[in-house]
């Protein structure tokens, strides 16, 4: 069973929209578009895609559903991927995941704390686009998990 983490692609400034409402910006789309390019080279197509239900990881989502070729409900919003959520949130979530390959979409600092605790330690920031696959035996749980790769934009 694999998992893939993505933090949403490059955003843009807060300026008058809510931060929930900022979209990506054109750079932002055309990075991930690269990203998600390869994860797909590297046989990385999820059977479900969760996200955050922000604007920024719902475009992100999209880019990789785009680029994977899947139909728009294999994309699901996830509220306990939402901005503030921590890995007591999400962690129950993926005990339940049957895919062989499930992609989150989310936001820092928990894509990077999350990683470290699927994958017994280590310690990384996730920048915009950051996407890394784990692997698991069986369950996925914490120090189970085993870092396959990880792609970052440029």
């Amino acid at each position: 069973m694999r998992l893939l983490l993505i933090r949403h692609a490059r955003a843009a400034a807060s300026h008058h929209l809510p931060d929930a409402e900022r979209p990506l910006t054109d750079e932002g789309r055309r990075e991930f578009e690269a990203v998600a390019r390869s994860i797909v080279l590297r046989g990385g197509t999820p059977s479900a895609i969760f996200h955050s239900p922000a604007r920024r990881t719902t475009e992100t989502a999209e880019i990789l559903a785009t680029a994977a070729e899947l139909p728009a409900h294999v994309r699901d919003v996830a509220m306990w991927l939402a901005l503030g959520s921590g890995c007591q949130e999400i962690l129950p979530r993926l005990t339940d995941l049957s895919a062989d390959m499930t992609a989150l979409v989310g936001h820092e600092p928990i894509m990077s704390s999350l990683t470290s605790l699927l994958i017994g330690g280590g310690g990384s920031m996730f920048s915009p686009g950051t996407s890394a696959c784990l692997e698991f035996d069986s369950t996925i749980a914490p120090g189970q998990g085993r870092l396959l790769w990880v792609l970052e934009p440029r």
